[in-house]
């Protein structure tokens, strides 16, 4: 065994040494008594309880551990060895949210539901969020017969409470009740009977990888800046300096801060152009392309008077050169008018290049003779108004 020394001086609340004090130690979660030695090499035990010395230290040799000190009607927490290695209960306790860990499915049979072997926790914080509690709960596979309350009902949601008992719910859980008890899904009834079953668990399995099948579903955002206007009488436009988050892509630059990444300022900004199906990029330019649209992925001379218009989105990238942060993609529809084109934006079918792990920085709506983008005849800039602002 690896002994650990615990040296500590105690005393009464009006500041006086607990000289010679009784004190009883047990190991943390156990009501038996905590062997104890004199010497690192555990040859010379220890009465349990011990007294502290005539300075008011309590000296001893112990497996290194947590352990509770009882001394004068008090008690005491204490880490015998490393003070700052990371307590298992505690970590489980913030590591673990009430869920599933393995099984969790279930299926219509009749008037029950045939649930499988299912393994999950209940992580109690409210009795004591001090100290949490983390309940296993084992279910084993059996049907579970519906209510005949929940029998004359169409939908009934599933939860197991830390005893093992099966839960019906009215409505889906409550952020207090996914906290409370595992929650498992709903069924369906129809005619009397579970027609459907839909298990909807909170699994515990994988934390990490679901945070980032979170992130990557929403995609990468802007956070702050990167706002875009004409550069001047031009076909140019400027961006302002910002940051975007883009999960991951700021690792091997600062560890510290892997998910936000700068965005540079440019003017003129350079970019690169691309369609929805472009996979080979050309270098980049600092003029944008208003004569031409997106036709299935082919460029195409837009069509019509010289009033006809299109709408082009640039998207911001979290790379690491500037030139190679933005993109501007073509429009894919024609409109009689630069206003009809702006009154769209947020209506018309829009395919984004697949290969863009990028945030729209914005729109730009312009006529197909457009030669300035200051004038506001021939073009017009609309910021994307959120994060989460579709293409």
């Amino acid at each position: 065994m690896a002994l650990a020394h615990y040296r500590d001086l105690y005393w009464y609340p009006n500041g006086a040494l607990a000289t010679n004090v009784s004190a009883r130690v047990f190991p943390f979660g156990s009501n038996g008594l905590a062997t104890l030695w004199a010497d690192q090499a555990g040859t010379i035990p220890l009465t349990n309880p011990l007294n502290t010395d005539g300075s008011g230290f309590l000296d001893f040799w112990a497996e290194e551990g947590e352990y509770w000190i009882y001394i004068d009607a008090r008690s005491f927490r204490v880490s015998v060895g490393n003070p700052v290695a990371l307590d298992s209960w505690d970590g489980a306790s913030v590591a673990l949210s009430t869920g599933i860990m393995s099984g969790g499915n279930f299926t219509a049979a009749g008037t029950s539901i045939g649930v499988q072997e299912t393994v999950g926790y209940v992580v109690d914080y409210a009795t004591d969020s001090f100290r949490p509690t983390l309940t296993r709960v084992h279910v084993p596979a059996q049907l579970v017969p519906l209510s005949p309350a929940a029998l004359a009902r169409t939908l009934t949601w599933w939860q197991v409470d830390a005893a093992g008992n099966f839960l019906e719910l009215l409505d889906d859980p409550t952020p207090q009740q996914r906290r409370a008890n595992i929650t498992l899904g709903f069924s369906i009834v129809f005619g009397g009977v579970v027609v459907f079953t839909k298990a909807v668990p909170l699994l515990m399995a994988q934390p990490a990888n679901q945070l980032a099948d979170l992130t990557d579903s929403l995609g990468p955002f802007i956070l702050e800046g990167a706002r875009f206007s004409p550069n001047g009488p031009n076909l140019s436009f400027n961006l302002s300096a910002g940051t975007m988050f883009s999960r991951g892509f700021n690792h091997t630059l600062v560890p510290g801060n892997p998910n936000i990444a700068p965005i540079a300022a440019q003017s003129p900004a350079q970019f690169r152009v691309a369609t929805s199906a472009t996979t080979v990029f050309g270098a980049p330019v600092t003029v944008i392309d208003p004569a031409n649209y997106d036709v299935g992925g082919v460029v195409t001379p837009v069509p019509g008077g010289p009033l006809v218009a299109t709408v082009q989105r640039v998207f911001v990238f979290a790379q690491d050169n500037a030139p190679d942060q933005l993109v501007a993609q073509y429009g894919q529809r024609v409109y009689p008018s630069l206003s009809a084109a702006a009154l769209n934006i947020n209506t018309e079918e829009y395919v984004t290049n697949p290969v863009f792990v990028s945030a729209l920085v914005g729109w730009i709506c312009v006529i197909r003779t457009a030669t300035d983008l200051t004038d506001q005849a021939q073009a017009t800039f609309i910021p994307a108004p959120g994060k989460f602002s579709r293409p």
